[in-house]
């Protein structure tokens, strides 16, 4: 099972208006369709699996709209493919530890250009995002009132326990 190919072959990025109040950002990953391709590299030739899928924001109420498509080429050994096609023919989908790991992908490399997109047209972003403030910092548990942390507390030789005198 390997990912040999991510490439994207749709960015659509629309703002229909401002958003004011609360905003839903209604978020979905498809996969498609899937068809058996060869893959040639150097003197071998192997059949793989290209994976076309749809990721979609849909900001309501109707402010805007973010659709990302693409596709992955998917390798396995041959008894595996074969599995996941005669799978994709009968239900239109795959194993769920390989849906989930090109469901993983997707997400990852889709929701990274969904927020530079979203920033670019003015949308809020489809994930939130880490926010700071001015203030005094909190103290993070990670430390201790020492000063020291507590992983270089950990690492610090530590007595031997006392055994049981018989």
């Amino acid at each position: 099972m390997t990912i040999a190919g991510f490439a994207f072959t749709k960015l659509l990025a629309e703002k229909k208006a401002t958003g004011k109040g609360n905003i839903t950002i209604n978020s979905n990953i498809s996969l498609v369709s899937a068809e058996e391709i060869d893959f040639v590299m150097g003197q071998q030739r192997q059949k793989g699996i290209k994976v076309i899928f749809d990721y979609k924001n849909i900001f309501e109420p109707d402010i805007g709209t973010l659709i990302i498509g693409g596709e992955i080429l998917y390798l396995s050994d041959q008894k595996k493919h074969d599995e996941l096609m005669k799978l994709w023919a009968k239900r239109k989908g795959f194993s769920d530890d390989v849906t989930a790991e090109l469901y993983d992908l997707v997400s990852v490399r889709c929701t990274v250009e969904a927020i530079h997109l979203s920033s670019t047209i003015g949308l809020p972003p489809p994930v939130p995002l880490p926010r700071f403030s001015a203030g005094k910092p909190k103290q993070h548990d990670l430390f201790s009132e020492k000063g020291q942390s507590k992983i270089q507390q950990a690492q610090q030789p530590q007595p031997a326990p006392k055994g049981k005198k018989a």
